[in-house]
């Protein structure tokens, strides 16, 4: 919901009126009323981030792991079927703390201490100034506010500078070792740690669930409402956990992941999460297209069956899930603590708890996973008594693609891709006094960004007009609690990218473009209503929805900085036949021979002068450090053809490329050769860009690397390739 300034202060007076009308005085079970002594009844509030949870391993989800705490939130409260986040843990953050789209907020793919000023703002690494946080948000209006776990939206944007008051944590890095005491921290700077534990007891997933506990006790004796933001670094690799701790379910996992995996899907049935047959359970997803010792043999195939693998690496992989589902059900003991607390002291009632994850499961990087800190190379194979050193203090592994496929059923892919299985989460609100018991599935679409806006109508907080003297991004999120109560949610756009994995949802209709593939990369158009796990690609049925589609995402990715059209000096003269970029036709390369010529004018010239296509195939013509490069993309590779010498002022390029070779000539002078990769194989989806690479990368650089010149004119030929 976007808030209007003018109605800002009538609907926050509604808002109160309904808050503490005798329809909401509600007592918990043991009859106490909320602990604060003054009239503000707004409801304090909880949320559990869990990080590379999947969608079906909670068991309210359908999942073999125990989280009976968890389950009871969903049980009294309501679960959300198609809750998105933004495919991998840091945007997810940044989009779930700002209610804006991650480039929006400055954090498009990962954090960065080097940000490169050529991808633009959206690529900045970090919060940027134009974003309120959830707690600059809150915090005005009365809550105190609080943060345990995993920051990972970047040091220099720590949270007591975004707005909490308290925090025990960690700000750097997306995982770390949990049995490393020291290197967990209290803020703000000065704060001795109320918990202090030997290293031989220390376990953070513990250590935070006992600070969530230590941070809400200050909320409470604030006599203030309060905010508590507890974000695991669990399940997230390194999977550890305490070896008796992971006992319990080496036979469950001995199993193997096709058994499990039907059973999974058929207690989602029994529980009505799965409830039309617009719901089948996809296959094997495939391992990613990488390094075949990084992909554990498997690069661009399924993943194996379980049955395929012989006993010794069976007894590895099954301990390291093992491992993985203890961690999961040491977040839910958490989540059990927390609220037996609320119960025990009055707040539960009245305490608005919401548990979701950042992403889907992760498949780095392929069925068997990884072992090192590095997470390149081949895996580890543990045996007999080494089996329960996994998960220790010190060991560094993942548990691999094919769990993290058990982890997503029924759908495809994993965290970093755009299809369900990556951008999918488990979403659980709880509050006996606003929403009503129900045990109730929301089914519609919604996003992590609609959080901020959901928080702002419940506490009566108002999205600042600017912060730190800098205007503020409008919202983008809308709010969750009239869905909450059982209310529809109008029908939205709602778009994704993530390094090169595009989607863009539209009422039922999806579009998803993909990434390291084993295939040609095409854009993929699915009905969702009808076909939820993406089973039935619909492109070449319907070319003309597909068409729109992508250019929805288009629109979007421009609107959104995806993509950054930079706002530079340069000049393309007598190259547009009917003026203007947009109205230039992207040429046909696939499969053919190419000839580029261009002339250009720079003092010092330096960037992208021509591209088409993008991180999977294309080529572009561009300046490194003033010397003319031709770069050919394919399968992901790139070829450089580079000129040994600088050239400065007005200059005609003439670049080619067929099946043996690729040339560039400058100035008519003799040209220079090698080697050619092919021709483009396939047609790109990313279009032809003058003046800078608008979408993802074609040559071996930063997109949009903006030209520093003139691009007087430009011609773009092909030809048959000779059979």
């Amino acid at each position: 919901m976007k808030y209007l300034p003018q109605v800002r202060c009538f609907l926050t007076i509604v808002l109160l009126n309904w808050l503490v009308g005798p329809a909401h005085a509600y007592e918990n079970q043991k009859g106490a009323r909320d602990a604060r002594t003054d009239t503000d009844q707004r409801p304090n509030i909880v949320i559990v981030l869990a990080d590379d949870l999947g969608y079906s391993d909670l068991g309210c989800y359908g999942g073999e792991i125990s989280t009976p705490n968890i389950d009871a939130l969903a049980k009294n409260g309501v679960r959300f079927t198609q809750l998105y986040n933004s495919a991998r843990c840091c945007p997810s953050r940044a989009s779930l703390l700002t209610g804006l789209y991650p480039t929006q907020a400055g954090i498009g793919d990962f954090t960065t201490d080097q940000p490169n000023p050529k991808r633009g703002p959206g690529y900045l690494g970090r919060l940027n100034d134009q974003c309120a946080t959830l707690a600059e948000v809150l915090k005005p209006a009365g809550y105190g506010c609080y943060y345990v776990g995993k920051w990972h939206v970047h040091p220099e944007t720590g949270p007591i500078k975004r707005g909490f008051d308290e925090f025990y944590g960690y700000t750097r890095d997306h995982s770390h070792d949990q049995y490393d005491a020291d290197y967990y921290i209290r803020l703000p700077e000065g704060r001795d740690k109320e918990i202090d534990l030997s290293k031989d007891r220390f376990y953070a997933t513990d250590v935070f669930n006992d600070y969530a506990i230590e941070f809400i006790r200050q909320g409470q004796s604030s006599k203030q409402p309060w905010f508590l933001f507890l974000g695991h670094s669990s399940p997230h690799f390194p999977v550890q956990a305490p070896a008796d701790r992971a006992d319990k379910y080496d036979e469950v996992y001995r199993r193997g992941w096709d058994v499990l995996r039907e059973e999974r899907f058929d207690r989602m049935k029994a529980i009505g999460l799965v409830d039309s047959p617009s719901w089948n359970l996809s296959p094997r997803s495939l391992v990613p297209v990488d390094r075949d010792d990084i992909a554990n043999g498997f690069s661009g195939q399924d993943n194996p069956e379980w049955d395929s693998l012989d006993h010794d690496r069976q007894l590895d992989l099954a301990r390291r899930m093992a491992v993985f589902a203890a961690m999961v059900e040491g977040v839910d003991q958490g989540v059990g603590k927390i609220i037996d607390h609320l119960r025990n002291t009055g707040h539960l009632d009245n305490t608005l708890v919401l548990f979701l994850s950042d992403n889907g499961a992760c498949y780095e990087w392929g069925p068997f996973g990884f072992d090192g800190k590095s997470r390149l190379g081949e895996t580890t194979l543990r045996q007999g008594t080494d089996l329960r050193d996994i998960g220790g203090p010190g060991t560094h592994q993942s548990y691999g693609s094919a769990w993290a496929n058990l982890g997503n059923t029924p759908f495809r892919m994993y965290k970093h891709f755009t299809h369900e299985g990556g951008i999918s989460t488990p979403f659980i609100a709880h509050w006996p006094a606003g929403i009503a018991k129900s045990d109730r599935w929301v089914r519609d679409p919604s996003h992590v960004m609609d959080i901020m806006p959901t928080l702002m109508e419940v506490a009566g907080a108002t999205y600042p007009g600017q912060i730190r003297g800098n205007p503020t991004t409008p919202l983008e999120g809308v709010s969750l609690l009239p869905a909450m109560r059982g209310e529809k949610l109008s029908e939205r756009t709602i778009g994704f990218d993530h390094q090169a994995a595009h989607a863009i949802r539209k009422g039922d209709w999806k579009a998803v473009y993909a990434k390291r593939m084993p295939h040609d990369l095409k854009w993929e158009l699915y009905n969702l209503a009808e076909d939820r796990c993406e089973m039935n690609d619909l492109a070449d049925q319907q070319p003309e929805r597909t068409k729109e589609m992508i250019e929805l995402w288009n629109q979007w990715a421009r609107r959104v900085g995806v993509i950054w059209e930079p706002d530079t000096n340069v000049a393309v003269e007598n190259v547009l036949p009917t003026g203007g970029l947009r109205n230039f036709k992207s040429p046909q390369i696939a499969k053919a021979n190419l000839r580029i010529e261009v002339t250009v004018q720079s003092a010092s010239p330096d960037g992208v002068v021509i591209a088409q296509g993008g991180s999977h195939c294309g080529y572009a013509l561009h300046f490194v450090d003033g010397r003319p490069a031709l770069d050919v993309r394919i399968d992901g590779e790139v070829t450089r053809l580079l000129s040994d010498h600088p050239i400065r002022g007005k200059s005609r390029l003439v670049a080619t490329l067929t099946t043996d070779d690729m040339t560039l000539m400058v100035d008519g002078a003799s040209s220079i050769s090698k080697r050619s990769p092919g021709v483009i194989p396939v047609q790109p989806q990313d279009e032809l860009s003058v003046g800078y690479d608008s979408m993802s990368a074609a040559g071996d650089y930063s997109s949009p690397n903006p030209f520093n010149g003139t691009v007087l004119s430009l011609d773009v030929t092909t030809s048959e390739v000779s059979k």
